[in-house]
């Protein structure tokens, strides 16, 4: 029975079912609603025009979607959903999306977005660096973060960053620029990820705390926000410093002359590759590329990024090598997100900051979910470990006094399963050297160990989470349990049923029918000259293959051997029309031998006995018993869709 939803209908159910304020019922199977935001999510997916297709495609859809919730409704009655392979196959593939998933949407999302909207801003920073070496101890590096925090506080009393920096800093470019960078824009490369935050969040004329990087601890001071230059496109003419060899003339000289020739109407890419003393660019007209901000010398990235228009030139920049004349050819706008973010994403496709904002997700996981150690249970635990831990053979000892390690949620972890997870990582354990501190091993596994907990916990939570991901996996549910009611209902029950197969294909055979086909005799004459060949061809034409071979066969050493062959029309041979007698012309096949086709007869269409046509006739009884079981659906269930809310979401959609 489709209905229209009453008003009343509508008013009755919307209190109790309706998820937001903003979704609506669409329509609803009995007492199974569903939302607008259920089918715009399905047919988006499905449909690569979106709702840019015909408007009656999308009625057909939503037609299309209420045969398939009919269908999900009978196999939930049927509670084909607590059957426990399909409740496996569920959450396997629900393990499997999830780790990406979260990856994505809590790590890779945040940083595309934080990427790009720092790369809105150049920043002009000033540092001061407290040197380590890669291999520092724990000592060492706390040590180094203790005289950051003195040096910081040196620099609030100071009245010059540059003259601490000279003095202080282990940077050995501070004694010539005083600790300043410079302006920077995101992305740092990889190592500096910590001091691209800094620089990003520091307050302009305020001082970071020390951030550690690659080469040690830095406090960052900014000096400068601006809005980013971006990236522009540009060619150059170089012209060096030094006289030129053959006239003497100086490089102003050879300038002034270059910038007569631009000036009067000469393409730049035809003086580039005249005039132009940089060998790698010269024969390209010059061209360089993109670039960006610290790229190149202050004068030169000045010049490029002053010229307001494509095409044209600036007046020429003095760099320690020469003059440049710089041609603008395009600018790469980088405030448009969504062109923006695949290329960011590539760039963090290898990124170190992928593991530092997942150790974040880690932490800020713990917070919320109210995460509890007990620190005296692990210390316990690691002191009646002895060197064997790091060796295949240890075991978690037999003695062990159990307890409550953490607490994650509403979920308690007991030390013996800390205890048993580190038995099984038996290469995490080895890659360890014995000289290392039985402590540190313990912590940095008891790490990876609260941080699979961490993630585990936030898988649990997707669906409460993200709509999508709840979308998603509503989808494959349904979809799993269309696959099995159907198998039931339509495709084992059309191959089970011979009796029920044998009477629909003698009810339709005429829907199963032989094409109409072509027999085909081909003619291979060997050892005829031009003149017989002519003959031959001729007698073919109102003759049957046999009389010709009777009459010309062996004849002044002429061969005639046949052959036949049938043909549908689309396959017919090149030079045969679909008709009794047509003939192609003669063809010399290899040597002497020649060759010719004629359509002998046409064979009508016949009946196909069912072995033949197997195939055709299950489908179309698969297809037969389908319709039957809808209409059974359609009387079973109650289907109520609301038009209002239909005609009003497709113009919004629209």
């Amino acid at each position: 029975m489709l209905k229209i939803f009453s008003v009343i209908t509508y008013f009755f159910l919307l209190p109790i079912v309706l998820s937001s304020q903003t979704d609506e019922i669409l329509f609803a199977i009995e007492d199974s609603p569903v939302y607008a935001s259920e089918f715009l999510y399905i047919f988006n997916k499905n449909n690569p025009k979106g709702f840019d297709a015909d408007v009656q495609e999308v009625r057909d859809y939503l037609d299309l979607y209420v045969n398939f919730k009919l269908k999900v409704q009978r196999a939930r009655e049927l509670q084909l959903d607590t059957l426990p392979n399909l409740r496996e196959e569920l959450e396997g593939y629900r393990r499997q999306l999830s780790r990406s998933y979260l990856m994505n949407k809590e790590v890779v999302e945040n940083l595309v977005k934080e990427l790009f909207e720092r790369r809105q801003k150049d920043i002009n920073l000033s540092h001061l660096l407290v040197g380590l070496d890669a291999d520092s101890d724990e000592e060492t590096i706390q040590e180094a973060y203790e005289r950051a925090l003195e040096l910081r506080e040196k620099l609030k009393g100071a009245d010059s960053f540059s003259e601490v920096a000279r003095v202080y800093s282990d940077d050995p470019s501070a004694g010539r620029n005083g600790g300043n960078i410079g302006y920077i824009t995101a992305p740092l490369p990889e190592g500096f990820y910590n001091l691209e935050t800094a620089a990003y969040e520091t307050p302009v004329g305020e001082y970071s705390m020390p951030v550690r990087s690659n080469l040690g601890w830095h406090v960052v001071r900014v000096n400068d926000r601006r809005k980013a230059r971006g990236e522009v496109e540009v060619a150059h003419i170089l012209v060096r410093s030094t006289p030129e060899q053959n006239t003497g003339r100086t490089a102003e000289e050879r300038v002034e002359a270059i910038m007569k020739k631009l000036d009067s109407g000469v393409p730049f890419e035809t003086v580039a590759k005249e005039h132009s003393e940089d060998a790698a660019t010269a024969n390209r007209g010059g061209y360089i590329g993109f670039v960006g901000i610290n790229l190149f010398e202050r004068p030169f990235e000045d010049a490029a990024f002053s010229i307001e228009e494509d095409g044209a030139y600036s007046q020429p920049a003095a760099t320690r090598i020469g003059y440049h004349i710089i041609k603008r050819i395009s600018t790469r706008p980088i405030d448009d997100f969504n062109r923006m973010k695949p290329l960011i994403e590539q760039q963090l496709e290898n990124s170190d900051r992928k593991d530092l904002a997942m150790q974040q997700l880690i932490q800020r996981i713990k917070e919320e979910a109210g995460y509890v150690r007990n620190d005296s249970l692990l210390e316990e635990f690691i002191g009646t470990l002895d060197e064997d831990f790091f060796s295949y053979r240890w075991r978690v000892p037999e003695e062990l006094q159990d307890g409550i390690l953490f607490t994650l949620g509403e979920k308690d972890y007991e030390l013996s399963r800390f205890a048993e997870s580190m038995r099984r990582n038996t290469r995490m354990r080895l890659r360890m050297s014995r000289d290392t501190d039985l402590k540190k091993a313990v912590t940095e596994l008891y790490k990876a160990f609260t941080g699979d907990a961490a993630i585990s916990h936030q898988e649990a939570l997707l669906e409460e989470k993200y709509e999508d991901f709840r979308a998603l996996m509503r989808e494959y549910e349904e979809g799993i349990l269309l696959f099995e009611l159907t198998k039931m209902k339509v495709w084992d029950k059309a191959a089970a049923d011979t009796t029920g197969l044998r009477n629909f294909f003698n009810e339709n055979r005429d829907r199963y029918l032989t094409e109409q086909t072509a027999s085909v005799v081909n003619f291979y004459i060997k050892n005829a000259d031009e003149r017989r060949l002519s003959r031959i061809h001729s007698a073919a034409a109102g003759r049957s293959a046999e009389d010709v071979v009777r009459r010309f066969d062996g004849r002044r050493d002429i061969n005639i051997n046949l052959s036949r062959e049938t043909y549908i029309q689309r396959n017919l041979p090149e030079g045969l029309e679909f008709s009794e007698g047509s003939m192609t012309n003669i063809s010399n096949l290899n040597g002497d031998v020649h060759t010719f086709s004629k359509v002998e007869t046409l064979i009508p269409p016949r009946r196909r006995e069912l072995h033949e046509a197997r195939g055709f006739v299950i489908a179309d009884f698969q297809d037969e018993l389908e319709k039957a079981w809808m209409e059974e659906l359609r009387n079973r269930y109650e289907v109520q869709i609301n038009r209002d809310v239909f005609e009003r979401k497709l113009n919004l959609w629209r």
